[in-house]
């Protein structure tokens, strides 16, 4: 009997210091498949930022195309501006030279006059005011003249040429008579 559980204590020893190695291999096995996870991981953080990054490149892209857009925009109404409003004011004066300003002609040229400002307007053309107190960064002084009121100085006596503005900006200055007083 003794012999017996020698042999079975044989056997179970072989079979502990082989089962010592499979512990082993799955343990191995085990540390493969962690690494192998990290990795994806790994891989799945970098994709993931990469795919931010190309979110964030395509939203700044489109944010420059629209700016630009818009940009192209005001600068074509600006070209065409520029062009018409010496047709525009060339009208005026016509209007201004008519001595008759109630005939049928007169009221037809002053129909086409509003009718090519609001063209105008729709592209973003406003008049700058000539009025009250002078204003360097609406208004261009061509001439000065001396007034007897304190009140008065600095004050926009007479227009020579009218302002505009287009979209917010000064498109061209309106020329005007500044009172000094001295």
């Amino acid at each position: 009997m003794m012999k017996k559980n020698k042999e079975e204590d044989l056997k179970n020893k072989e079979s502990e210091v082989s089962a010592q190695p499979a512990e082993v291999t799955e343990l191995s096995e085990t540390d493969k498949l962690k690494a192998e996870v990290v990795e994806k991981d790994d891989k799945i953080k970098a994709l993931t930022e990469e795919a931010a990054r190309a979110r964030a490149d395509y939203y700044n892209f489109r944010t420059r195309v629209e700016r630009d857009r818009e940009r192209d925009i005001k600068f074509a109404a600006e070209r065409s501006v520029s062009g018409l409003l010496p047709v525009y004011e060339n009208l005026e004066r016509i209007f201004e030279s008519l001595p008759d300003k109630e005939d049928n002609f007169a009221k037809g040229v002053s129909m086409v006059i509003k009718q090519f400002f609001e063209v105008l307007g729709n592209l973003g053309l406003e008049e700058i005011k000539a009025e009250g107190k002078f204003d360097p960064s609406l208004h261009e002084a061509v001439m000065m003249e001396t007034v007897r009121e304190e009140t008065e100085d600095g004050d926009i006596l007479a227009v020579f040429r009218k302002g505009y503005t287009l979209a917010g900006r000064v498109l061209r200055a309106a020329q005007v008579k500044v009172g000094k007083f001295e």
